[in-house]
Protein backbone atom coordinates (compact mmCIF):
# COMPACT_ATOMS: atom_id res chain seq x y z
CA UNK A 1 0.00 0.00 0.00
CA UNK A 2 1.31 3.81 -1.09
CA UNK A 3 0.82 7.01 0.15
CA UNK A 4 1.71 9.94 -2.08
CA UNK A 5 1.34 13.16 -0.16
CA UNK A 6 1.41 16.32 -1.09
CA UNK A 7 5.03 18.41 -0.28
CA UNK A 8 4.14 21.97 1.21
CA UNK A 9 6.65 24.28 -1.13
CA UNK A 10 7.10 27.48 1.87
CA UNK A 11 10.18 25.98 3.28
CA UNK A 12 11.90 25.19 -0.49
CA UNK A 13 10.35 28.57 -0.98
CA UNK A 14 12.30 30.84 1.37
CA UNK A 15 15.21 28.72 1.22
CA UNK A 16 15.14 30.25 -2.65
CA UNK A 17 14.78 33.52 -1.65
CA UNK A 18 17.84 33.68 0.52
CA UNK A 19 20.43 31.61 -1.44
CA UNK A 20 22.24 34.95 -1.97
CA UNK A 21 22.96 35.34 1.98
CA UNK A 22 26.03 34.02 3.72
CA UNK A 23 26.72 30.18 3.64
CA UNK A 24 25.65 29.82 7.32
CA UNK A 25 21.92 31.13 6.70
CA UNK A 26 21.50 28.73 3.86
CA UNK A 27 22.88 26.08 5.96
CA UNK A 28 20.15 26.59 8.93
CA UNK A 29 17.63 26.80 6.13
CA UNK A 30 18.42 23.60 4.93
CA UNK A 31 18.83 22.03 8.10
CA UNK A 32 14.86 23.32 8.87
CA UNK A 33 13.48 22.09 5.48
CA UNK A 34 14.87 18.58 6.74
CA UNK A 35 13.64 18.57 9.79
CA UNK A 36 10.33 19.57 8.24
CA UNK A 37 10.27 17.15 5.84
CA UNK A 38 10.83 14.24 8.77
CA UNK A 39 8.25 15.52 10.67
CA UNK A 40 6.10 15.51 7.55
CA UNK A 41 6.92 12.02 6.61
CA UNK A 42 6.28 10.41 9.86
CA UNK A 43 3.01 12.07 9.98
CA UNK A 44 2.26 10.36 7.00
CA UNK A 45 3.55 6.89 8.17
CA UNK A 46 1.22 7.04 10.97
CA UNK A 47 -2.24 8.27 8.31
CA UNK A 48 -0.64 5.25 6.07
CA UNK A 49 -0.80 2.91 9.27
CA UNK A 50 -4.57 4.01 10.05
CA UNK A 51 -4.94 3.42 5.91
CA UNK A 52 -4.24 0.09 5.98
CA UNK A 53 -5.85 -0.89 9.10
CA UNK A 54 -8.90 0.34 7.53
CA UNK A 55 -8.02 -2.17 4.36
CA UNK A 56 -6.95 -4.95 6.78
CA UNK A 57 -10.24 -4.76 8.85
CA UNK A 58 -12.79 -5.41 5.58
CA UNK A 59 -10.39 -8.66 4.94
CA UNK A 60 -10.69 -9.70 8.07
CA UNK A 61 -14.29 -8.81 8.39
CA UNK A 62 -14.99 -12.06 5.64
CA UNK A 63 -11.84 -13.91 7.30
CA UNK A 64 -13.79 -16.85 8.58
CA UNK A 65 -17.21 -16.88 6.44
CA UNK A 66 -15.72 -19.26 3.89
CA UNK A 67 -14.57 -21.68 6.42
CA UNK A 68 -17.87 -21.37 8.00
CA UNK A 69 -20.06 -21.86 4.61
CA UNK A 70 -17.89 -24.94 3.84
CA UNK A 71 -19.21 -26.93 6.75
CA UNK A 72 -22.71 -26.35 5.34
CA UNK A 73 -24.37 -30.27 4.41
CA UNK A 74 -26.28 -28.96 1.50
CA UNK A 75 -23.13 -27.84 -0.37
CA UNK A 76 -21.17 -31.20 0.54
CA UNK A 77 -24.04 -32.99 -0.60
CA UNK A 78 -24.40 -30.77 -3.97
CA UNK A 79 -20.74 -31.46 -4.71
CA UNK A 80 -21.20 -35.48 -3.77
CA UNK A 81 -24.49 -36.00 -6.16
CA UNK A 82 -25.11 -33.59 -8.86
CA UNK A 83 -28.03 -31.81 -7.94
CA UNK A 84 -31.56 -31.83 -9.74
CA UNK A 85 -32.87 -28.56 -11.08
CA UNK A 86 -34.98 -28.07 -7.78
CA UNK A 87 -32.52 -28.96 -5.33
CA UNK A 88 -29.89 -26.13 -7.70
CA UNK A 89 -32.46 -23.73 -7.33
CA UNK A 90 -33.07 -24.14 -3.36
CA UNK A 91 -29.14 -24.00 -3.24
CA UNK A 92 -28.66 -20.80 -5.40
CA UNK A 93 -31.52 -19.02 -3.02
CA UNK A 94 -30.20 -20.45 0.25
CA UNK A 95 -26.78 -18.75 -0.96
CA UNK A 96 -28.59 -15.36 -2.14
CA UNK A 97 -29.91 -15.33 1.55
CA UNK A 98 -26.67 -15.95 2.99
CA UNK A 99 -25.20 -13.21 0.50
CA UNK A 100 -28.01 -10.52 1.52
CA UNK A 101 -27.00 -11.11 5.50
CA UNK A 102 -23.06 -11.01 5.21
CA UNK A 103 -23.26 -8.31 2.55
CA UNK A 104 -20.43 -10.17 0.59
CA UNK A 105 -20.38 -9.23 -3.59
CA UNK A 106 -21.15 -13.07 -4.26
CA UNK A 107 -20.83 -16.50 -2.94
CA UNK A 108 -20.40 -19.05 -5.74
CA UNK A 109 -20.26 -22.75 -4.81
CA UNK A 110 -17.59 -25.08 -7.31
CA UNK A 111 -17.31 -27.89 -8.15
CA UNK A 112 -14.32 -30.53 -8.66
CA UNK A 113 -14.18 -29.39 -11.99
CA UNK A 114 -14.12 -26.01 -11.82
CA UNK A 115 -17.35 -25.61 -12.54
CA UNK A 116 -19.86 -23.17 -10.98
CA UNK A 117 -22.76 -25.64 -9.25
CA UNK A 118 -24.75 -22.60 -7.59
CA UNK A 119 -24.26 -19.06 -6.83
CA UNK A 120 -25.73 -15.82 -5.05
CA UNK A 121 -26.28 -14.11 -8.39
CA UNK A 122 -28.08 -16.69 -9.94
CA UNK A 123 -30.93 -14.81 -11.15
CA UNK A 124 -28.61 -11.83 -12.60
CA UNK A 125 -27.36 -11.43 -16.56
CA UNK A 126 -23.86 -12.25 -15.42
CA UNK A 127 -24.98 -15.37 -12.91
CA UNK A 128 -21.87 -17.64 -11.97
CA UNK A 129 -23.46 -20.57 -12.08
CA UNK A 130 -22.08 -23.16 -15.27
CA UNK A 131 -18.87 -20.59 -15.50
CA UNK A 132 -15.75 -22.47 -15.48
CA UNK A 133 -13.56 -21.50 -12.92
CA UNK A 134 -10.66 -24.20 -13.24
CA UNK A 135 -7.84 -21.15 -14.01
CA UNK A 136 -8.38 -18.87 -11.27
CA UNK A 137 -6.02 -19.03 -8.69
CA UNK A 138 -8.30 -19.01 -5.78
CA UNK A 139 -9.80 -21.77 -6.91
CA UNK A 140 -5.88 -23.74 -7.32
CA UNK A 141 -4.99 -22.95 -4.42
CA UNK A 142 -8.09 -23.98 -2.30
CA UNK A 143 -7.84 -27.31 -3.67
CA UNK A 144 -3.95 -27.42 -3.24
CA UNK A 145 -3.62 -25.90 0.28
CA UNK A 146 -7.27 -25.69 1.64
CA UNK A 147 -8.20 -22.18 0.77
CA UNK A 148 -7.12 -19.25 -1.40
CA UNK A 149 -6.84 -15.79 -2.08
CA UNK A 150 -6.98 -13.02 -5.23
CA UNK A 151 -7.51 -10.15 -6.56
CA UNK A 152 -9.08 -9.51 -9.93
CA UNK A 153 -11.94 -8.53 -12.47
CA UNK A 154 -14.60 -11.40 -12.24
CA UNK A 155 -14.88 -12.69 -15.84
CA UNK A 156 -18.81 -12.98 -15.63
CA UNK A 157 -19.49 -9.76 -13.99
CA UNK A 158 -16.92 -7.34 -15.23
CA UNK A 159 -16.78 -5.99 -11.40
CA UNK A 160 -13.11 -6.40 -9.72
CA UNK A 161 -12.88 -7.79 -5.91
CA UNK A 162 -11.28 -9.57 -3.69
CA UNK A 163 -11.92 -13.37 -3.75
CA UNK A 164 -11.61 -15.62 -0.46
CA UNK A 165 -12.16 -19.34 -1.07
CA UNK A 166 -12.11 -22.42 1.13
CA UNK A 167 -11.78 -25.77 -0.33
CA UNK A 168 -15.38 -28.15 0.89
CA UNK A 169 -13.87 -31.75 2.59
CA UNK A 170 -16.13 -34.94 2.28
CA UNK A 171 -15.89 -37.70 5.05
CA UNK A 172 -12.17 -38.92 3.79
CA UNK A 173 -11.18 -35.11 4.29
CA UNK A 174 -10.97 -35.06 0.54
CA UNK A 175 -11.08 -32.28 -1.29
CA UNK A 176 -14.15 -32.08 -3.61
CA UNK A 177 -14.91 -28.52 -4.53
CA UNK A 178 -14.96 -24.78 -3.38
CA UNK A 179 -16.93 -22.11 -1.81
CA UNK A 180 -15.55 -18.60 -2.90
CA UNK A 181 -16.73 -15.60 -1.49
CA UNK A 182 -16.24 -12.16 -3.29
CA UNK A 183 -15.89 -8.69 -1.42
CA UNK A 184 -16.29 -5.32 -3.63
CA UNK A 185 -13.76 -2.57 -2.14
CA UNK A 186 -14.81 -0.10 -4.08
CA UNK A 187 -16.51 1.80 -0.91
CA UNK A 188 -12.97 2.00 0.19
CA UNK A 189 -12.08 3.55 -2.98
CA UNK A 190 -15.22 6.48 -2.05
CA UNK A 191 -13.89 7.10 0.98
CA UNK A 192 -9.88 7.77 -0.17
CA UNK A 193 -11.89 9.93 -2.55
CA UNK A 194 -12.13 12.53 0.77
CA UNK A 195 -8.37 12.90 1.12
CA UNK A 196 -6.61 15.87 -0.45
CA UNK A 197 -3.54 12.85 -1.35
CA UNK A 198 -2.97 10.01 -3.61
CA UNK A 199 -4.02 6.69 -1.85
CA UNK A 200 -3.27 3.31 -4.07
CA UNK A 201 -3.02 -0.47 -3.31
CA UNK A 202 -0.77 -2.98 -5.42
CA UNK A 203 -1.00 -6.75 -5.55
CA UNK A 204 2.28 -8.53 -5.30
CA UNK A 205 3.01 -8.01 -9.20
CA UNK A 206 2.98 -4.38 -8.52
CA UNK A 207 0.01 -3.36 -10.26
CA UNK A 208 -1.90 -0.99 -8.86
CA UNK A 209 -5.63 -2.34 -8.36
CA UNK A 210 -7.03 0.74 -5.97
CA UNK A 211 -6.41 4.13 -6.18
CA UNK A 212 -8.51 7.38 -5.07
CA UNK A 213 -7.04 8.72 -8.39
CA UNK A 214 -8.80 6.95 -11.90
CA UNK A 215 -5.56 7.52 -13.68
CA UNK A 216 -3.30 5.50 -11.24
CA UNK A 217 -5.71 2.49 -11.24
CA UNK A 218 -4.01 -0.36 -13.36
CA UNK A 219 -0.49 1.40 -13.52
CA UNK A 220 2.43 -1.01 -13.07
CA UNK A 221 4.74 0.20 -10.37
CA UNK A 222 7.70 -1.60 -12.24
CA UNK A 223 8.09 -3.56 -15.24
CA UNK A 224 6.73 -7.05 -15.44
CA UNK A 225 8.72 -10.23 -16.51
CA UNK A 226 7.35 -12.89 -18.93
CA UNK A 227 6.34 -15.66 -16.59
CA UNK A 228 4.36 -12.80 -14.79
CA UNK A 229 2.92 -11.65 -17.72
CA UNK A 230 1.80 -15.32 -18.78
CA UNK A 231 0.58 -16.06 -15.56
CA UNK A 232 -1.77 -13.17 -15.20
CA UNK A 233 -2.90 -13.20 -18.16
CA UNK A 234 -3.62 -17.29 -17.60
CA UNK A 235 -5.64 -16.08 -14.71
CA UNK A 236 -7.25 -13.54 -16.46
CA UNK A 237 -6.38 -11.05 -13.54
CA UNK A 238 -7.16 -7.36 -14.75
CA UNK A 239 -9.03 -8.91 -17.92
CA UNK A 240 -8.64 -6.90 -21.04
CA UNK A 241 -7.05 -3.83 -18.81
CA UNK A 242 -4.16 -2.24 -20.36
CA UNK A 243 -1.64 -2.42 -17.66
CA UNK A 244 0.63 0.74 -18.40
CA UNK A 245 3.81 1.87 -16.49
CA UNK A 246 3.87 4.66 -14.07
CA UNK A 247 6.83 6.22 -14.57
CA UNK A 248 8.48 8.23 -11.34
CA UNK A 249 11.56 9.89 -10.58
CA UNK A 250 13.10 9.72 -7.17
CA UNK A 251 14.75 12.64 -6.84
CA UNK A 252 15.48 12.52 -2.51
CA UNK A 253 15.62 9.51 -0.18
CA UNK A 254 14.47 10.47 3.45
CA UNK A 255 16.27 8.60 6.60
CA UNK A 256 12.87 6.64 7.27
CA UNK A 257 12.96 5.15 3.71
CA UNK A 258 10.38 7.71 2.31
CA UNK A 259 11.02 9.07 -1.30
CA UNK A 260 10.28 12.33 -2.33
CA UNK A 261 9.35 11.47 -6.07
CA UNK A 262 8.49 13.80 -9.32
CA UNK A 263 5.67 12.17 -11.12
CA UNK A 264 6.06 11.85 -14.54
CA UNK A 265 2.91 9.77 -15.87
CA UNK A 266 0.46 10.44 -14.69
CA UNK A 267 1.76 13.77 -14.18
CA UNK A 268 1.59 15.71 -11.10
CA UNK A 269 2.77 19.49 -10.93
CA UNK A 270 4.64 19.34 -7.92
CA UNK A 271 7.06 16.75 -6.10
CA UNK A 272 5.22 14.30 -3.29
CA UNK A 273 6.08 12.73 -0.79
CA UNK A 274 5.80 8.67 -1.18
CA UNK A 275 5.45 6.57 1.75
CA UNK A 276 4.62 2.61 1.79
CA UNK A 277 2.95 0.23 3.91
CA UNK A 278 3.49 -3.74 3.36
CA UNK A 279 0.54 -6.01 4.09
CA UNK A 280 0.42 -9.40 5.44
CA UNK A 281 1.80 -11.58 2.43
CA UNK A 282 -0.56 -14.32 3.16
CA UNK A 283 -3.69 -11.97 2.42
CA UNK A 284 -2.36 -10.46 -1.01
Amino acid sequence: MYWLSRHRLQLLTVLVMVAGTVLCAAAAGHYAWRRALGTESAQVQRQLQLYGQGLQQRIDRFGTLPQVMALDPDLLQALQVPPSPAERQRLNLKLQRANQVTRTSTLTLVGRDGVAVAASNWDQPTSNVGEDYSYRPYYQQALAHGRGRFYGIGMTTGVPGYFMSEAILDADSKRIGVIVIKIELSALEQEWLNSPDVVLTSDNHDVVFLANRDAWRYRLLRPLGTEERNEMRAARQYADRSLQPLRVRTEDVLADGGRMVRLLDPALPQAMLWQTLALPDEDW
